[in-house]
């Protein structure tokens, strides 16, 4: 098996703040981004390590990927103007012989390799899989600045990456125009009338949005 990852880090983080957007500040010495780039290629089955970065960032994306881990598994494409167009940019830097591909988001360093195996074996087995946690909180429908209803917590299920696909179901998936209700890549994939296998992490797995998340983060590492 040989698969690929999509680190997706072409976002302007502008819910975080600030001048920098947030995968490429510092997280306890290296920007945010590496640490999933890092996470990916530990693992041999990773033969191709793809960032999507905006174009002002690729030389600074690039500077950080001489390591011998990954010199010579590494690429760096140029992000779109929305998420979509970024991966559909990473996707074209996927060799041929690629099985399956991971798409991650690169504002979350907390990934562990232990997850990203369970997501890509369930993959293997079922097409499609992504990482989710089981929601904690209820979830109520508000409208009007009222409850309309409460949904039940059971099988609510908060969706995170990596969500791996085998590559030519991701590829055809992209392959077609994207509707514009779509906000993740499994909702893409839903639409071709594939499923989706859940896989539960085991390990902290949360998006950096706010300062706050960058601290808890580097408390966490």
């Amino acid at each position: 098996m040989k698969a690929a990852a999509i680190i997706v880090a072409a976002g302007s983080g502008k819910r975080f703040g600030g001048a920098t957007p947030k995968q490429f500040l510092k997280l306890n010495g290296k920007p945010v981004f590496l640490w999933s780039v890092e996470a990916f290629a530990s693992l041999k089955v990773f033969k191709q390590i793809i960032v999507v970065a905006p174009k002002q960032y690729i030389i600074f994306v690039k500077s950080y990927l001489h390591s011998p881990l990954l010199t010579l598994r590494s690429a760096v494409a140029e992000g779109g103007k929305e998420r979509f167009d970024s991966v559909r940019n990473g996707l074209q830097a996927v060799g041929k012989d690629i099985d399956f591909i991971a798409v991650h988001d690169a504002a979350r360093p907390l990934i562990n390799k232990r997850d990203i195996l369970a997501v890509l074996n369930k993959a293997a087995k079922c097409g499609a899989a992504i990482a989710a946690e089981k929601t904690k909180d209820t979830i109520k429908i508000v409208k009007d600045g009222f409850v309309k209803t409460t949904l039940d917590r059971s099988v609510l299920w908060n969706v995170q990456t990596p969500q791996i696909f085998e590559a030519s179901l991701l590829k055809k998936a992209y392959s077609k125009k994207i509707p514009a209700n779509i906000t993740d890549d499994s909702m893409l994939i839903e639409k071709s009338g594939v499923k989706s296998a859940v896989v539960e992490t085991k390990f902290p797995n949360f998006k950096i949005t706010t300062a706050q998340d960058l601290k808890l983060a580097e408390l966490i590492l």
